[in-house]
């Protein structure tokens, strides 16, 4: 890659730093690849992944601060891109700043309205403010983008319990089941639901099923004595 305005062998040495950083960061070595990729911002001030890279670097060591100056700036380079958007959401919203992060999130739908985990951590930041219709329809639409994701069924079945709308809620803790077969966790959580609902003699039925093939943990096994 090279940068208009600048010499090639600065924007190629630049390039290196920054996958070197890139290479220590997948090898969870943090510090290092920070330090790989300020040098690559010292060479080449101007190029916003540089930016993103170390703001994820910060990020992954929970110096937020610092992710989100970065991923402002990032931004402040190139406002239309969804993913350094989200990425500032993310921190913002890791340093309480909800409305921050809403801001964030909605603005990377605005500018890509396809992405699942846009509208999921949106959802997430919604049901934080205790806005549970709004977050139900925010991971309603990361489910419709992509249904194969548990955890974003998941998190619709959480918004259906929260408003007592439990038919929907079994629906997809029965989904969830299906995506993760085995899952003691899932599983759980279906028995509570039945419980709720008042369908003991179903909630036993499901433990007494899954006890054949597999042993009860801990809270599974707490939940059968609840029922007997």
């Amino acid at each position: 890659m090279s940068i208009q305005g600048l010499p090639k062998d600065k924007t190629e040495m630049a390039d290196d730093y920054n996958e070197r950083g890139i290479s220590f960061f997948n090898l969870r070595k943090y510090p290092e690849a920070i330090q790989n990729f300020t040098k690559a911002i010292k060479i080449v001030s101007s190029d916003p992944d540089y930016y993103h890279n170390r703001g994820l670097a910060y990020y992954s060591m929970k110096m937020l601060d610092n992710a989100v100056k970065d991923y402002r700036k990032a931004v402040e380079i190139i406002p239309d891109n969804a993913d350094y958007h989200n990425a500032l959401g993310a921190a913002l919203e890791d340093s309480a700043n909800l409305d921050g992060a809403m801001e964030s999130f909605t603005k990377a739908i605005e500018l890509e309205g396809d992405v699942p985990d846009y509208y999921y951590n949106r959802g997430n930041v919604l049901w934080k403010q205790g806005k549970h219709e709004e977050a139900l329809s925010d991971y309603s639409k990361a489910v419709e983008l992509n249904s194969t994701d548990q955890v974003f069924v998941y998190k619709r079945y959480l918004s259906y319990v929260e408003l007592e709308r439990y038919e929907d809620a079994l629906a997809d803790i029965d989904t969830a089941i299906n995506l993760a077969p085995g899952s003691s966790f899932y599983v759980a959580h279906k028995v509570k639901l039945l419980m709720r609902m008042n369908r003991k003699d179903d909630a036993k039925a499901l433990l007494d099923a899954y006890g054949k093939n597999q042993e009860l943990d801990e809270t599974l096994s707490g939940l059968l004595e609840e029922l007997s």
